[in-house]
């Protein structure tokens, strides 16, 4: 049995909630390729004898990886991919499932955790580095791998302290935040010698420097009188035990059981996708919803918003075999339709709603439902945010899905939603009658006039959507116009709030909520301590409000802003220079790992067409993607980094970045299409050469691989039309012109038959009809 100081307090603390810090101790029953994964020094003997050189050597670990990766990289990551990729484990580690887990660190770089939790019923990891801290959800782990991971892919691995140390005063909220979980809850630190404490008791000088600390227990396989001496002088309680011992310990734990708690799995792990009956929604005035605030259950109840035509579709939709996305505009009435026919559709089973999930999550949730054996009915936003999770889910036979997404990002998901399994409407316009109804339903408190019917170029002969039918209504006091006046008076008379309220914006435009966390790193310029901001985010309760997707437990309180389409036009609207102290302050202060769902988040953190306002000099708009490149060494941001250095015109610049994204990924048509399109811009202002003009169709030919090999069609149709058309003009006697735009004119075709509102593909397919006439 092991040997636990003050045990009847440790027991304790696995029931109300604890941190694990593994180092490779802990994985000592697990295997790979027929072996235990390596302790102490046998990973450095493996590696002398795999890359065949001398032994016994005095090069630490973390010098002989820097000198085989000089000449061998992908040679050394493919070891380590290979070595630390678990195959078998004990199965005693299936008893970590009996903890109340609240996070794992870990300086291990397999994949064993993930591996444990994979068949689990109660919890799912989520891999902080990857998704950012989890936003909602008792049944999640926040897993923090401080070494790296061979499941992210990137062959970043650091092996020593003074590295962890170096990516730390890169980003020091990342520590901050790190030592704060350590503060705050109890932590197990199992699989560490005494020369492996580097890191350890980096983190009890943090944690001692005058604030309090929660318990701590380190687990020493003997009894070894100095090293207990040695941790007790950091401030650890000791338990002597090999790690299968400990295992088996835990596995005669009994599990803590909640009074009352539903026998229902999907209940009981994911009550914030439970749809919440009318008595227990906040109410508030319909005239919010008119004047541009997003919906909410209450609006949704009341039955004041009309019921559309595409309500009826989309339910006949649901009655049929396949699954539905809901696809349009922005501000086209989406969330809306969604959230209609999540309280009105009855009949095919238990209805859930979701806005924010990840993949690790819907394995769960589909597992939960497997188990229950009944069929469930899944409404879920930002589809393209969930598109991983939505294969997953669509593997069951019980689980129907419905997704709602603006066209545009949904193009760039479009591969994830087959057109066999998927049927997509077009829900972006409204037809006369639904147009009358809707101005009918505008409450006589809002100040409007007669509608009249914008003649918009790019609309064409498309129907008006939602916003536009309502913007053209409403006379004053929308909220876009409350928004920007907030923000121009808490300039001049609370800045804390008015870098708060952008903050809010950004993360939004960017489709996470702030968090008291984002917003206290951020504040720390303004000198406020994490309660002031909270005091300052409540406040501002006439802008922002509370985020209704956290229905779980949560540490923390988030909030959006009351629309996300104002969001994005705040970013806009303010001054260049607003923009660019905002984004300059938030990615020095704030850490990745802080952001919740920052998978999502980066999509739109670095657009192009953000950095391009804010950042009017070539220079800083580079500095700035440096910088940023340092904290997220992804081939998504030199993708970004790219565009905007081919937004300002530096082409060979833009070249560098967009190749040296390409080298990092690996057949990805979105890069492949960017790559396409500055190598097409970078030479279309050049003299007609041979060699340019073969640039041009190389452009062009790579585009048409783009389209023909991907499922995002109306994606590559676009970008390719739009090229075709500057082909046109730039070489107007070419025969390849003509091809080209022949091409276009019918996959526009083919797209347009989908995507029948979708106004940018109309004017495209006008525009290339009338090049080819001048052509012919």
């Amino acid at each position: 049995m092991p040997q636990i100081q003050n045990e009847q307090l440790f027991r304790h603390a696995l029931g109300e909630g604890m941190n694990f810090f593994l180092g490779a101790g802990f994985s000592v029953a697990a295997k790979s390729g027929g072996k235990n994964l390596p302790v102490g020094d046998g990973l450095k003997t493996e590696l002398l004898d795999y890359f065949q050189r001398p032994k016994p050597s005095g090069l630490t670990l973390s010098q002989l990886c820097q000198i085989i990766s000089s000449t061998r990289r992908e040679e050394l990551n493919d070891f380590f991919r290979q070595r630390f990729t678990v195959e078998e484990f004990a199965p005693e580690y299936s008893h970590l499932e009996r903890i109340n887990l609240k996070a794992i660190f870990t300086t291990n770089i397999d994949d064993l955790i993930p591996k444990i939790f994979g068949s689990s019923q109660k919890y799912y990891i989520n891999d902080v580095a990857m998704r950012g801290p989890v936003i909602s959800g008792g049944s999640a782990i926040d897993y923090i791998p401080l070494h790296g991971s061979v499941l992210h892919g990137d062959g970043k691995y650091d092996f020593s302290p003074l590295e962890i140390a170096s990516s730390f005063d890169r980003d020091r909220d990342k520590w901050f935040g790190y030592v704060s979980r350590i503060q705050q809850t109890p932590t197990l630190y199992w699989g560490y010698r005494v020369e492996d404490a580097g890191v350890l008791q980096s983190l009890s000088k943090e944690t001692a420097a005058g604030r309090s600390k929660a318990e701590a227990w380190i687990v020493l396989r003997s009894k070894d009188a100095e090293a207990i001496e040695y941790y007790s002088s950091l401030g650890f309680q000791t338990i002597i035990a090999d790690t299968v011992e400990l295992l088996r310990y835990l596995g005669q734990l009994q599990v803590k059981k909640v009074a009352g708690a539903t026998k229902s799995l999907v209940g009981k792990h994911f009550g914030e996708f439970q749809i919440p009956p009318l008595a227990k929604v906040p109410v508030r005035s319909i005239s919010e919803f008119y004047l541009g605030g997003e919906p909410t259950w209450y609006d949704v109840y009341s039955g004041k918003i009309h019921e559309t035509e595409h309500f009826t579709a989309a339910k006949n939709a649901i009655a049929g075999p396949k699954h539905v996305a809901l696809i349009g505009g922005a501000v086209s009435g989406k969330t809306t339709l969604l959230r209609q026919l999540a309280t009105r559709t009855t009949g095919f089973g238990q209805c859930l709603y979701i806005d924010e999930i990840t993949p690790e999550k819907a394995t769960l949730l589909a597992r939960d439902i497997d188990a229950e054996g009944q069929p469930v009915l899944l409404f879920i936003d930002n589809a393209a945010d969930a598109s991983e999770a939505i294969q997953i889910l669509t593997k069951s036979s019980l689980i129907k899905v419905v997704a709602a997404e603006r066209d545009y990002v949904f193009e760039s998901v479009a591969h994830r939603f087959p057109q066999h399994q998927f049927i997509e409407l077009d829900v972006s316009g409204l037809n006369g009658v639904d147009v009358q109804a809707v101005q009918d339903r505008v409450p006589n408190d809002v100040i409007r006039r007669q509608y009249d019917r914008s003649q918009d170029e790019l609309s064409g002969d498309a129907d008006p959507t939602f916003f536009e039918v309502i913007t053209s209504t409403i006379l004053k006091n929308s909220l876009a116009d409350r928004f920007m006046q907030a923000v121009k008076e808490l300039r001049s008379s609370n800045l804390p709030q008015h870098d708060l309220l952008l903050v809010a914006c950004y993360c939004y435009a960017c489709r996470v909520p702030i968090s008291v966390d984002i917003g206290a790193a951020f504040c720390r310029v303004h000198g406020l301590s994490a309660e002031d901001t909270a005091a300052n985010l409540l406040a501002m309760g006439s802008v922002l409000s509370p985020y209704e997707g956290v229905l779980a437990d949560t540490s923390q309180d988030y909030y959006v802003p009351r629309s996300r389409e104002v969001s994005e036009l705040v970013l806009r609207k303010i001054p260049p220079f607003e923009l660019k102290r905002m984004l300059e302050i938030f990615h020095a202060e704030v850490s990745t790992t802080k952001i919740g769902r920052y998978d999502v988040f980066r999509r739109g953190a670095y657009d192009s067409q953000l950095t391009g306002r804010a950042f009017s000099k070539w220079e800083e708009g580079l500095a700035f993607y440096e910088r940023a490149f340092g904290r997220d060494s992804s081939h998504s941001l030199k993708q970004h980094g790219a565009l905007y250095l081919a937004r300002k015109h530096k082409y060979e610049l833009a070249f560098s970045w967009i190749d040296e994204a390409r080298g990092m990924s690996k057949n990805n048509s979105a890069i492949r299409n960017s790559y396409a399109v500055i190598l097409f811009s970078a030479n279309a202002q050049k003299p007609l050469k041979a060699e340019v003009i073969d640039s041009l169709d190389e452009s062009m030919r790579i585009l048409k691989r783009c389209y023909t090999e991907d499922h995002r069609k109306a994606y590559h149709a676009k970008i390719f039309a739009d090229q075709a058309i500057r082909y046109a003009k730039k070489l107007p006697e070419s025969a390849a012109a003509v091809t080209y735009l022949e091409s276009a004119a019918t996959w526009l075709e083919a797209e347009l038959k989908v995507r029948t509102s979708d106004r940018r593909m109309r004017q495209l397919r006008r525009e290339v009809a009338v090049e080819l006439r001048a052509l012919k």
